[in-house]
């Protein structure tokens, strides 16, 4: 059986694999806790509409309190984590998915309700082509950003281990 992988995850040491996973749990649970309440929200008080907009707060927070848990768990929050070449090409394929899909359901008429009209299957190649240089400096800077990381904290360990 093939596997594909697309993280590559290098970690210290078990104490900060086990508090990496802590603090993605409890996004994990943020995550959800706040799907629910927009899904709650969206059939109670919208007439059963949920939009994506509803759904990126949940995502903001649940991002913004990774980096504050992590901060205060001592963990590298930019790990030595980062996307392989498929990881990169399959988030710039979502991200592609997702534009194209309002794309479509915002000019319908343009493309004369067809989906394989040529101008939507050409803007499928080009924002593919766009999106995907973003994402592969955006995996090089957060991989670039860890190893800067990581060798600060070697550093650190370093100096504590001089002073002793």
């Amino acid at each position: 059986m093939m596997k594909f992988k697309l993280i590559n995850n290098e970690v210290t040491d078990e104490r900060e694999e086990a508090l990496t996973n802590k603090v993605a749990a409890e996004c994990y649970y943020i995550m959800i806790a706040g799907t629910l309440v927009c899904l709650l929200y969206g059939s109670l008080f919208n007439n059963g509409v949920i939009t994506s907009n509803y759904l990126t707060f949940p995502i903001l927070i649940a991002w913004v309190w990774s980096v504050y848990r992590a901060e205060r768990l001592a963990v590298s929050a930019f790990g030595g984590s980062s996307m392989t070449v498929l990881g990169c090409l399959l988030v710039t394929g979502l991200i592609t998915l997702e534009m194209m899909i309002v794309n479509y359901q915002s000019n319908h008429n343009v493309y004369h309700n067809n989906p394989l009209d040529p101008r939507y299957l050409m803007a499928w190649a080009v924002t593919y082509m766009l999106y995907a240089p973003v994402v592969f400096f955006m995996n090089w800077a957060l991989t670039e950003l860890g190893r800067y990381e990581r060798r600060r904290l070697e550093k650190q360990l370093d100096d504590l281990e001089n002073e002793e």
